[in-house]
């Protein structure tokens, strides 16, 4: 066998994976202020600029996230990290998910707010900033 059929045949026989390369975008927004509990607050959506050349068939790997709360944490704060096709409860003002893998990395997210109980909050909760940093191969 030659040596330019047993490299095609080499090539064929190696994973696509291997071949893979790695990209990542980040987005920032300001947050919003809590005022109400019962109701559902979102952010301002979070997505990859044109500039940033990220693909639909591009696929994300891992997400990380971060938010700053300016005042005095409640216990019945609820947030979450979304997009269109799923949502991932997230704990802590920062942190990294694994629950988007396989999603276009063109995905626009979005950071949903859920305050447990009823009526109007003694001190609104500030959420300063909200920043996602998105990993992706092609």
């Amino acid at each position: 066998m030659s040596v330019r059929r047993l490299s095609v045949l080499l090539l064929a026989l190696v994973p696509l994976a291997v071949f893979a390369g790695q990209g990542g975008w980040n987005a920032s927004t300001s947050g919003v202020m809590l005022t109400y509990r019962g109701q559902l607050f979102n952010s301002a959506p979070l997505a990859p600029a044109p500039l940033q050349g990220v693909k639909p068939d591009n696929s994300i790997t891992v997400v990380y996230w971060r938010y700053a709360i300016d005042g005095v944490y409640d216990p019945g704060l609820r947030v979450k990290l979304c997009t269109v096709q799923r949502c991932a409860e997230i704990e802590g003002g920062s942190g990294q998910t694994l629950a988007f893998r396989g999603l276009p990395a063109t995905s626009e997210f979005r950071f949903t707010y859920f305050l447990e109980g009823k009526g109007r909050v003694y001190r609104p909760i500030d959420i300063r900033r909200v920043e996602i940093a998105v990993n992706y191969v092609y």
